[in-house]
């Protein structure tokens, strides 16, 4: 059966009510299974894998009960209770096989992957993960198989129902997948994650906090960037840092393929080419720690859709939901909002174009159709009008000069190759690679399709204009612009998820072509998110090693981190660990949310889109690099005879300092200034790669 499709009861009325019943009865099985599991582990020490197989039987008997008599207690005249209670047996063998396929595998993972000796704190939520992807096989096999009582109206199964359900399990499980790495690994590597938490923190402290107020000015602008600012801090509230982060991250990972599926056309066809959207989900800048970007763009599809359901006809409760998205557009990210524009314009330009061609011999029919989709751009527009005033002036306030460009070809070797998938490991290349082939092949296939049926537009190639406008831009527009970084990776990102809706969306052809080319893409994914789970253990240890000097840091101090080797060791064929990523170029953020205090290299506070900023006469940008080039240069050049203008350094921190680094002139200069005013007081372990340094008048005091 389709996913969501209405199943009706024994009288024929539509089953809402009974799937609500469902959902209650499993809610209450999910009860017993985790409290089963935690007795039977916890209490009377059962092997893991063992109690989850005993607490998955516990909670089928109870379900069944419960369904038998209150869920489908007007279809149970067909067959005996013995026989119901098989036959629910038999539906609930594969969602069994879903839930202990699921725990297993990540036992097994925490074991031999992560080196724990048991899941410990991720018990239970590996098996809620098992719980979540079985539900819609248990409701759609029980009410049409196990309860498919006397009485009950049958209707021909057209290619089969189950077949509908299969991309809807698939969808489900590949969000599940990439989830799972964020919880894995106890430090998440991301290149800006620990700066988005200790800025929300500094914020949130800054009025009550003396030295913040000394160091940072408090930002209340209506600038973008606010949105996951504004869903981290009541995370904060009620969570720990590095949970409050992974809750960040895991709401975009759902989200984005969500809002991808919100483009596509309705039933089973959409969910497979829904599939498409994974190999994006977790690309170049969710792992640069560009949040506010990611939910933008996912927020971006989410309007599409619902431009594209709604077909621009706005009434006022839909002019009012589009509004509310164009306000959370712009505040999530500038680029983002952009696109969303580009992108409903683009549809509702291609639409235009059919319906006036259709009408080309008709002149007054012509004119109304003219005016009909100019009071639809007019009401979007208007509907917008919130977003657009707010981006407006801002770009008058920040029209910053061009910073850099990438040369021509460069930029088009990186478009070929995929580079905007590429993050944390030199593996993802090959990976992205078959990403841009897989697409490749597929759109031309789609391109052939269409042209033996005339070259006449069709509603969905908005998408391909989109696609279109999105590459030009990645030629046309510098990678620096007014302090935004890297926008031709963005622009790349918005111009593959454009052609993977337009091939989803056609609605012409075959579908076995576009669906071989999703799940193409949803294995590659997978293969992917393993590639990288191995690089994010070994990352998440270094930066465990890092966060331990919060130990050896008092509270509220002020830090100055120096990374010389940001993207952490070289790995055994003497490469950069991190790939792509600095991972440890703003660790000291998780030292700042553990121990308070300020973080003199914040290059958040070096702009004035985020939520506190330096002042412009104590920048430390400025006052010891000169610029964020020199601060975050490899090694970093920086004067530490002009740090009394700050006001004072409590400590500085020394991330892999070799002595290729300190054979530069910026990591000659900088051994020379740690020699003559600061000593060593602390050395991380097991590696070595972090030194503490303090200055000698700090000690002598101290002494």
């Amino acid at each position: 059966m389709r996913f969501g499709s209405r199943i009706e009861d024994g009288r024929g009325a539509p089953g809402a009510g009974r799937l609500a019943r469902f959902a209650a009865v499993g809610g209450s099985g999910v009860v017993v299974n985790l409290a089963v599991l935690h007795a039977l582990a916890q209490w009377l020490g059962v092997p893991e894998v063992a109690a989850s197989a005993l607490a998955i039987e516990a909670s089928v008997l109870s379900n069944f009960l419960l369904h038998d008599a209150f869920t489908f207690r007007d279809r149970r005249g067909g067959h005996g209770r013995l026989a119901r209670l098989g036959r629910y047996h038999a539906v609930s063998l594969v969602g069994v096989a879903i839930q202990l396929g699921t725990f297993a595998v990540l036992a097994l993972l925490a074991r031999h992957a992560l080196g724990w000796p048991s899941l410990g704190s991720l018990r239970l939520p590996a098996q809620a993960a098992g719980i979540a992807l079985a539900f819609a096989w248990s409701w759609a096999g029980s009410a049409r198989w196990a309860w498919a009582g006397a009485g009950v109206a049958r209707k021909p199964a057209a290619g089969g129902r189950g077949r509908g359900l299969l991309p809807v399990t698939l969808f489900a499980a590949l969000v599940a997948l990439h989830v799972l790495p964020i919880w894995l690994v106890r430090y998440f590597p991301t290149q800006d994650g620990p700066l988005h938490v200790e800025n929300v923190l500094a914020l949130l402290g800054h009025g009550a906090s003396p030295l913040l107020r000394g160091y940072y000015e408090a930002n209340w602008g209506a600038q973008p960037n606010w949105l996951t600012q504004a869903l981290l801090a009541p995370l904060l509230a009620i969570a720990s840092p590095i949970t409050a982060e992974k809750l960040v991250l895991s709401g975009y990972t759902v989200l984005m393929p969500i809002s991808f599926r919100a483009v596509l056309p309705r039933g089973p066809r959409g969910w497979w080419a829904a599939l498409a959207v994974f190999p994006f989900v977790h690309a170049y800048p969710f792992h640069m720690g560009f949040w506010n970007f990611c939910y933008g763009v996912a927020l971006a599809f989410l309007a599409a859709g619902f431009w594209l359901r709604t077909r621009g006809r706005l009434g006022p409760g839909r002019f009012a939901a589009l509004a509310v998205l164009s306000l959370l557009l712009y505040l999530a990210h500038s680029v983002a909002f952009a696109a969303a524009l580009l992108v409903a314009g683009a549809v509702l330009g291609v639409r235009a174009a059919r319906s006036l061609a259709r009408a080309r011999r008709h002149p007054a029919r012509r004119r109304r159709v003219a005016a009909a989709y100019a009071r639809r751009a007019a009401v979007g527009l208007a509907a917008a009008a919130p977003g657009l005033l707010l981006l407006a002036a801002w770009l008058l306030a920040h029209r910053d000069r061009v910073a850099a460009r990438i040369p021509l070809a460069e930029l088009a070797a990186k478009l070929a190759a995929g580079y905007s998938l590429v993050s944390i490991d030199r593996r993802e290349l090959p990976l992205a690679m078959a990403v841009m082939l897989v697409l490749a092949v597929a759109a031309v296939h789609a391109a052939l399709v269409r042209a033996g049926r005339g070259p006449r537009l069709r509603a969905h190639d908005g998408w391909l204009v989109a696609a279109a406008a999105f590459a030009s831009l990645y030629f046309a527009v510098p990678d620096v612009v007014a302090a935004g970084a890297h926008v031709s990776d963005r622009m790349a990102l918005l111009a593959l998820l454009c052609v993977a809706a337009w091939i989803g969306a056609a609605p012409a052809g075959p579908a076995a072509p576009a669906r071989r080319a999703a799940v193409a893409l949803a294995a590659i994914a997978v293969v992917a998110l393993g590639v990288r789970l191995d690089k994010q253990r070994q990352l998440s240890a270094y930066l465990e090693e890092y966060a331990s000097a919060s130990a050896a840091v008092e509270e509220g101090r002020v830090l100055l981190p120096l990374a010389l080797s940001p993207y952490g060791p070289r790995d055994v064929h003497g490469r950069r660990m991190g790939y792509r990523i600095k991972a440890f170029l703003h660790a000291t953020g998780w030292i700042v949310a553990a121990r308070g205090g300020v973080d003199l290299k914040n290059s958040q506070a070096n702009t004035d889109h985020c939520p506190v900023r330096f002042p412009a006469g104590r920048n430390p940008f400025r006052v010891i690099a000169g610029s964020l080039g020199r601060m975050e240069g490899v090694p970093p050049c920086v004067d530490l005879r002009g740090a009394r203008r700050l006001g004072r350094i409590d400590y500085v921190l020394v991330w892999g300092a070799t002595r290729e680094l300190l054979e530069t002139p910026c990591g000659a200069a900088l051994a020379a200034d740690l020699a003559a005013r600061y000593e060593p007081v602390w050395l991380s372990a097991p590696s070595g790669m972090l030194e503490i340094w303090r200055p000698r008048a700090a000690l002598a005091v101290a002494r």
